[in-house]
């Protein structure tokens, strides 16, 4: 089985974005809020209005702990986000459903749309995993802060935040290595 890598290469990080961005925003903004949260793709679809107006962090309840985690907005992403927004109302979805009521996209329509993207630009298939794993990844490169990764992706030691993010030599021989 071969385990989902971070994209490393910030040219191609700025590349994906464009590509997203000529597809629509809300395609942009998704991606963009996973690279630079590391929020699973399960929790931004879901993300109303009131999650993010003038806020400065996206408060999550994880499922499978329970524990509250707070991800914090740069400023950058703060601004696309409040663009975004205007005029939606606060229940409103960011995300919503194309079919119309109260349901957002799912994660397939998200994983859907990265991966037309990347076989359009001759790139091996981004899933939905392939965010989180980035933002973690450059978040690592920038800060060298891996306690605060392992903490937000619920690891139980740091050696297992590495793997996962790519940084370390890859032992597990599939994902659910990673969560033994």
């Amino acid at each position: 089985m071969k385990l989902i890598q971070p994209i490393k290469d910030i040219n191609l990080i700025n590349t994906l974005k464009s590509e997203l961005l000529k597809v629509g925003y809300e395609n942009y903004l998704l991606f963009d809020i996973a690279i630079n949260t590391g929020l699973k793709i399960t929790d931004i679809i879901n993300l109303t209005v009131w999650d993010v107006k003038n806020k400065s962090q996206i408060e999550i309840k994880e499922g499978r702990t329970g524990k509250s985690l707070k991800y914090a907005l740069s400023p950058e992403i703060q601004k696309e986000i409040q663009k975004f927004i205007f005029g939606m109302s606060a229940g409103e979805l960011l995300f919503p459903s194309k079919k119309g009521g109260k349901s957002s996209i799912t994660n397939k329509q998200a994983h859907k749309c990265l991966s037309e993207t990347s076989r359009k630009l001759g790139l091996d298939d981004i899933c939905t995993h392939t965010l989180r794993k980035t933002f973690g990844y450059h978040h690592y490169k920038k800060h060298n802060d891996v306690a605060l990764l392992q903490n937000l992706f619920s690891h139980s030691t740091s050696d297992m935040t590495l793997r996962y993010i790519g940084i370390a030599d890859i032992e597990a021989t599939t994902i659910e290595d990673f969560f033994q």
